[in-house]
């Protein structure tokens, strides 16, 4: 999960991308092409991580609903 959207992180696309998994939302201090690499070797960390910054992005999207929601803006 990104703020763009979901991602396959198995595509080659992420083979070399050396960037954050969500550039907007800071989770977890890992790349794209790390995680990447993790999945296509079949590694359990692969999912550690992954559920780890899955965790961490919909922590940080609740927290800004319920600003939204105090400022009653939702």
């Amino acid at each position: 999960m990104t703020s763009d959207g979901d991602i396959r992180i198995k595509a080659g696309v992420h083979r070399a991308d050396h960037g954050p998994i969500d550039p907007k939302v800071p989770t977890i201090a890992y790349s794209r092409a790390y995680l990447h690499h993790l999945f296509k070797q079949n590694e359990p960390l692969a999912l550690s991580l992954a559920s780890e910054h899955n965790l961490r992005y919909m922590n940080k999207l609740m927290e800004g609903l319920r600003e939204q929601i105090m400022r009653d803006e939702v």
